[in-house]
């Protein structure tokens, strides 16, 4: 039985449709519809299919089959021993086995088939497949073994196990049980304390009272997210080839907030498929719909990205088939589903609802680098919000006191007209003394400028001083000079060219000068000179846009001043490190308003000529800027606008979705066969015709398709999601293909439980936490794990439910677990992704030069659901137990068992350090409390005698071999200690939840 369901769920050959009556072991009439033809279909059909099939034999079909092939009927009703079709699939007669060059029918489906011709060889009406049917509430079967059942659940399952002569296990321990319902409900396992509270507790419901417990725990949240980030294919990096990070984690945590505030699941679904397009949609709800911004992002040069984007969207209808309807959409995108009643035009009208996504192209498209962007949106974290909010009060504030103040200031426009663009007397300084704090060189020029040598820092300040000529001293102009041993010809040191002057000061004669006026001719948007007049890292005098040029900046004091010895300091302290200047001169002047003549080349060409009204708003508007009435007000609303825009920028992003607005209905091209370039009809926005329609009253759109997926008459979306549910507790769900629903599928171990379910879960809301604690609470779920002989021959898979759930752990919980058991788990949560240690030269980012740089303190320790996600890299010890690159959408993760495991959990870094913290706790309270915090039990004499053997074994060896025992954790007792822990986290009973 193993090797068929490995075959089975490899090949996507029609699953357990023949499980039942096979274990049921009765002779029920077969059906031809619902048992044969999907058999063949997954089997045979790549060949025997058309117009022209092989030997004229279309099995396709029961037309086709009553015709046989060109020799004649191939199934002889009443006599499969004499039946070709039953000769040629067991490759009988000297031929070849069918199907050709495939791997052949197993037995017990050749039985099928060989007992369906003995029936007679019926071939009856269609049916329409059970997952298309609106699942109807099934009464409560009658059972024999009264007051075994704790909830509905049992019903069903006992019902089912008496049947088959089944009797449900006993209920496994208390020990047992804690353990189980901890990893289900919040993966983490339970404390020392947690387990002897629950064992001592003798109330009838001690173990509800655990369960709500944790179903209020905040880790309960960051459990349920895990698989849903499967779904959602989370991950911090956009794939493909360049494969580039992205701020993807507020999604995640919303998923997890989600989770804990148990949203219900149609507001979930909502939210996710259509957050943006709800009535005045919150924060919140905009970030949700990154459940669709989580597809992949073709980054590679010369990709054309009306495919790419094409590409984008085939993703989003075949995520959303899979999730929601538990369906292989993505088979009608070249043509009409093989197996299920969805045709080519029904994908497209499902894609029509994607095809209106807002992108904005980026980049030069004469180079191939053109790149389609959808938005994102600022997320802050609460104290940032308020901090926001304060800084826009202030912004606006400011903005009414300038207003105000301006009538008054524009009234002196027509002297300062007459007065710009005159040239001020400047005189240049002479330095006495120029340094630098750094001790880098300033060393003077023949021109009387000043070039900068030597170490650039990241931070530095110049003082230069002068002995001014005779006369006031009425402004400061400082040039900027490009010079062609700078990157980009400066004048700055940056790698760019760039410089930011964060401050300037001045003393005369000892005096400070209280300069409060600047100009300059150019400046990079938002770093003007008058930046520089306020000590603000975040702002400063910067010229992005002017690199390998000469510019300059004026620096007034309000009134003139009197003296002769002048010093200077020009600060370079900006957030941005090394942008200090490497050439430039100093001038004074006694001219009055320096900074009011100087103004750039275009406001010059404005000035004393007939102006266009446009350009007479454009001159008053420069000289609103530097008008001395305003000067100080301009400056403070700059500042403020600088100070919000500088925060906004630093907060983390979401990426969202969000719509174009349009008066047509929304369509989308049906392609020949897939292909991008192949277009042939339009269709229009709609749900695929064999399921019930969509209702008038919904929008055409992606809400509308939410609201659509979580209507009483969608017959799959409840019975989808219950399934995935029960698989999370049980290792497999009661269709255990959940990623299809459709007619290649396994059918359902026990329908009418699977129908029970589906409809209590719209008939309660759509309340996830009550489909857990329902689950969790029944018998069923209650039962000892243990196997007896006779329910390992007659149920091995344990299909019937006749013992608990015992199945290894995924990949995050393994790592928790032991992190947990080791008290180094940090217990944090939410936030950005976390870097643990992993193997050197796992990443290999040559477009970016990005790199794996372990985190530091507890972020170490952070849960899996917090590690950072590289598609074209995932974190190694994830990937060998089955992990995925999240590449795409995921419904369920294939467990396997390979020697790799084992040596990833006795050698990785985290399990080693895991290790030595429950090393460290066993040293203080005993090897049992260890024992216990691996298993949740006491070990047994044996067991400990075992153990104890091996702790004083390895004390010897490190004794005698001292310096392996300082490698691996100091001293001999530590280390022999740290090895005994190794074993335990090692042991099967730890890594398996049963």
């Amino acid at each position: 039985m193993l090797k068929r369901t490995i075959f089975l769920a490899t090949c996507g050959a029609l699953a357990a449709c023949l499980i039942l009556p096979l274990m049921a072991g009765d002779a029920q009439k077969i059906s031809f519809q619902e048992q044969i033809l999907p058999l063949i279909k997954g089997r045979c059909q790549s060949c025997h299919k058309g117009d022209a099939p092989p030997a004229g034999l279309n099995l396709m079909s029961d037309t086709g089959w009553k015709k046989g092939s060109a020799n004649g009927n191939v199934v002889k009703a009443g006599d499969s021993k004499n039946s070709v079709l039953v000769h040629r699939i067991m490759g009988l007669d000297g031929k070849a086995q069918m199907p050709m060059n495939f791997a052949p029918l197993l037995p017990e489906e050749i039985q099928r088939i060989k007992d369906w011709i003995d029936q007679g060889a019926t071939y009856d009406a269609p049916r329409k497949h059970w997952a298309y049917v609106v699942p109807k509430r099934p009464a409560l079967p009658s059972v024999k073994l009264k007051g075994w059942a704790l909830n509905p659940i049992d019903s069903f399952v006992l019902a089912r196990m008496e049947k088959d002569g089944l009797r449900p296990s006993p209920e496994a321990s208390k020990e047992t049980l804690i353990r189980r319902v901890s990893l289900d409900l919040i993966g983490l396992p339970p404390t020392i304390e947690e387990i002897t509270g629950f064992v001592n507790d003798k109330s009838p419901n001690a173990y509800e009272k655990v369960v709500d417990r944790l179903l209020a725990s905040p880790h309960y949240g960051e459990r349920q997210a895990r698989p849903w980030l499967d779904l959602s294919r989370y991950a911090d990096s956009n794939g493909y080839e360049k494969d580039n990070n992205r701020v993807a984690w507020p999604y995640r945590d919303w998923l997890i907030n989600a989770f804990n505030k148990n949203l219900p699941f149609d507001q979930f679904t909502v939210q996710q498929l259509a957050g943006d397009l709800l009535p005045h949609p919150t924060l919140d709800q905009r970030v949700a719909t990154g459940f669709h911004r989580n597809t992949m992002k073709n980054e590679e040069g010369g990709v054309d990205q009306d495919e790419a984007f094409y590409e984008v969207l085939n993703d989003r209808v075949a995520t959303t088939a899979t999730v929601w309807l538990g369906t292989t959409m993505g088979c009608a995108k070249c043509h009409n589903h093989k197996y299920d009643p969805f045709t080519q035009k029904d994908y497209y009208r499902l894609y029509a609802f994607y095809s209106n996504s807002n992108v904005k192209a980026e980049g030069p498209a004469s180079i191939g680098e053109e790149k389609y962007y959808e938005p994102s949106i600022p997320v802050p974290t609460p104290e940032a919000a308020a901090k926001l909010a304060t800084l826009r009060q202030e912004v606006e504030a400011l903005g009414k006191q300038f207003d105000a103040a301006k009538p008054a200031a524009v009234a002196m426009l027509a002297d300062w007209e007459k007065l710009a663009g005159t040239e001020s007397n400047w005189r240049t300084l002479s330095a006495s003394q120029a340094t630098a704090d750094s001790g880098a060189s300033v060393e003077a020029q023949p021109d009387s400028s000043y070039r900068v040598t030597g170490k650039n820092p990241e931070k530095d300040s110049y003082t230069v001083n002068a002995t001014i000529p005779s006369g006031g001293l009425a402004g400061i102009r400082l040039e900027a000079l490009s010079d062609g041993a700078l990157p980009n010809g400066g004048p700055g040191r940056a790698d760019n060219g760039n410089f930011v002057l964060t401050y300037i000061s001045a003393t005369l004669d000892g005096k400070a000068v209280p300069l409060m006026l600047a100009s300059q001719d150019l400046f990079q948007d938002q770093w003007p000179a008058s930046g520089a007049l306020t000590q603000d890292i975040n702002s400063g005098w910067a010229m992005l846009p002017g690199l390998g040029k000469n510019h300059q900046a004026v620096f007034q004091p309000l009134q003139p001043m009197q003296g002769s010895k002048l010093s200077v300091r020009l600060e370079f302290q900006s957030i941005y490190p090394r942008h200090t200047i490497g050439h430039f001169r100093l001038s004074v002047t006694e001219d009055a308003d320096p900074a009011l003549r100087m103004v750039p080349e275009r406001i010059k060409t404005l000035l004393n000529k007939q102006r266009t009204e446009k350009e007479s708003q454009e001159l008053q508007a420069y000289y609103l800027s530097v008008a001395p009435a305003l000067v100080d007000l301009n400056a403070k609303k700059m500042a403020a606008q600088k100070q919000l825009d500088d925060l906004t920028a630093q907060q983390p992003v979401a990426l969202v979705m969000q719509e174009k607005p349009v008066p047509y209905p929304l369509a989308a091209w049906v392609h020949k066969r897939g292909e991008f370039l192949t277009k042939t009809e339009l269709v229009y926005a709609s749900t695929p015709a064999s399921l019930p329609p969509m209702p008038k009253d919904l929008p055409r759109n992606r809400l509308g398709l939410a609201e659509w997926l979580v209507s009483p008459e969608n017959p799959l979306t409840a019975r989808v999601e219950v399934n995935r549910i029960w698989e999370q507790y049980f290792g497999r769900g009661i269709v255990e293909t959940c990623e299809d629903f459709g007619t290649q599928g396994a059918r359902p171990t026990h329908p009418e439980l699977l129908d029970w379910l589906a409809t209590e879960f719209t008939r309660t809301g759509w309340d996830m936490k009550k489909m857990n604690r329902l689950i969790v609470t029944s018998a069923t779920y209650r039962q000892s794990s243990a196997a007896t002989p006779e329910l390992i021959e007659k149920d091995p898979q344990n299909l019937l439910l006749a013992r608990g759930p015992r199945f290894r752990m995924e990949a995050e919980m393994i790592r928790d677990n032991a992190l947990a058991v080791a008290g180094l788990l940090s217990p944090k949560i939410g936030g950005p992704s976390v870097y643990p240690d992993q193997p050197e030269l796992v990443w290999n980012t040559p477009y970016n030069g990005q790199d794996w740089m372990p985190s530091k303190g507890e972020d170490r320790f952070r849960r899996g659901i917090y590690t950072f996600w590289k598609r074209s890299a995932p974190y190694p010890v994830f990937l060998v137990f089955d992990a995925t690159s999240r590449e795409y959408c995921t419904v369920r993760r294939i467990r396997t068992n390979t020697p790799l495991q084992a040596l990833n959990l006795m050698n990785d870094t985290t399990y080693i350090e895991a290790a030595k913290g429950l090393a460290k706790q066993m040293i203080e309270h005993g090897l049992s409390y260890g024992f216990q915090l691996c298993t949740a039990r006491q070990p047994s004499a044996q067991e400990s005698e075992r153990l104890q053997r091996l702790f004083e074994k390895t004390v010897q060896h490190y004794e005698a071999q001292p310096e392996e025992a300082k490698k691996l954790a100091g001293d001999a007792t530590t280390s022999a200690w740290t090895v005994v822990a190794n074993v335990l986290l090692n042991l099967d009973e730890t890594l398996t939840k049963g």
